[in-house]
């Protein structure tokens, strides 16, 4: 069973993901060419490389680990229950060393609530046979062929139980739900004998 909190600590490539958290690890280089050693590293707006962590994952009360904290910043007067959709992005280095370091700030701190209006989140991966709830591409040696998003949209009587919200929420709509699958580019690596 993969743990969504701790999968950072390890050097990781591609995708690691359950149900309901999904873990990119990408090359992103910074536009500006600005980056630092791992010793000035003291923001996360810095870079000591081109590879990024990027997490979508709930943020709910209800829920343990980032989710929760993430739920505790944006909804403060909020006692339980999804608050929304959130995404965490920032350095490797920085990012992992702050979980290993259990450090909890820099990690807020590269967390963002996307989408207020989603209640629920699910990914499932496609391994070109069927359906898996986890996947991890270091144990795998392989990205999924496909990710399937399954976003719940809250209801209007939710929506306007939400007290966190400072004005009417303008998505009270009855629960929707939306389902959208993402196929992967695909992408070989060479084989040396190809290459000869």
């Amino acid at each position: 069973m993969i743990d969504p909190e701790t999968v950072s600590t390890t050097y990781t490539s591609g995708l690691v993901g359950t149900a309901t958290d999904l873990q990119l690890f990408v090359s992103r280089p910074d536009p500006n060419l600005a980056y630092v050693s791992s010793q000035e590293l003291s923001t996360l707006d810095q870079r000591t490389g081109d590879l990024v962590i990027i997490r979508y994952l709930m943020a709910d009360k209800q829920g343990s680990g980032l989710g929760s904290e993430i739920a505790d910043r944006e909804a403060p007067g909020r006692d339980a229950g999804p608050v929304g959709l959130a995404r965490m992005a920032g350095d490797l280095y920085g990012l992992s060393t702050a979980v290993e370091n259990s450090e909890d700030s820099p990690q807020l701190a590269a967390a963002k609530l996307l989408a207020r209006e989603v209640s629920g989140v699910q990914f499932r991966y496609f391994d070109g046979i069927a359906w898996q709830e986890e996947w991890d591409s270091t144990a795998l040696n392989s990205l999924p062929k496909a990710i399937e998003i399954v976003l719940t949209v809250r209801d209007e009587a939710e929506a306007s139980n939400a007290s966190f919200l400072d004005e009417p929420d303008p998505y009270a709509l009855p629960v929707t739900t939306h389902r959208v699958v993402v196929p992967l580019p695909v992408a070989e690596p060479i084989i040396s004998e190809q290459v000869l």
